[in-house]
């Protein structure tokens, strides 16, 4: 978990108009450096205003600059949109895609080899993109056949719907 939902959840939560970095420390229960940048960028996006910038005495033994404790005030309320959207998990297909698309010509061991799957997926994503026109067959190697690219679309895979025995 990042530092950026604890922080947002504590604002959604927090009923007053204005509020310390010690508070969100807590609130959020996150280290003091962490919390601090996550504000800065929401300051920096709007969503937030710097109200006061307090300076923390240095505590005896202490050496250097002495530390902020800013105050700030929330502008935007609604900072969900902030929440990153989780990663799409990556298939097998978008591998294996991938690969292709960067080799261009390959065999399905390579593919295989360096997508780290099974063969069986691999042989049933090649038989699928040759049905549909997007790879051929252009040699053999070997035992193995040479397949090249032949129609690229882009960097994501082509949805290609499965023939169906109905």
């Amino acid at each position: 978990m990042t530092v950026l939902e604890p922080v947002i959840q504590f604002l959604q939560d927090y009923t007053g108009k204005s509020f310390t970095l010690t508070q969100a420390m807590a609130g959020a229960e996150r280290p003091r450096k962490p919390v601090l940048r996550v504000m800065d960028r929401l300051v920096r996006e709007g969503y937030l205003e710097e109200t006061r910038d307090d300076k923390i005495p240095l505590k005896l033994g202490e050496f250097g600059k002495s530390r902020r404790n800013p105050t700030w005030r929330i502008i935007a309320k609604p900072l969900m949109e902030l929440a990153r959207p989780k990663p799409k998990h990556r298939t097998v297909r978008d591998r294996i895609w991938q690969l292709i698309r960067a080799r261009r010509q390959f065999t399905r061991t390579e593919i295989r080899r360096l997508a780290i799957v099974t063969v069986s997926s691999v042989e049933d994503y090649t038989q699928l993109l040759e049905r549909a026109g997007y790879i051929r067959v252009i040699g053999n190697d070997g035992h193995q056949k040479v397949y090249m690219l032949v129609k690229d679309p882009g960097p994501k895979r082509p949805m290609i719907k499965e023939k169906t025995d109905d």
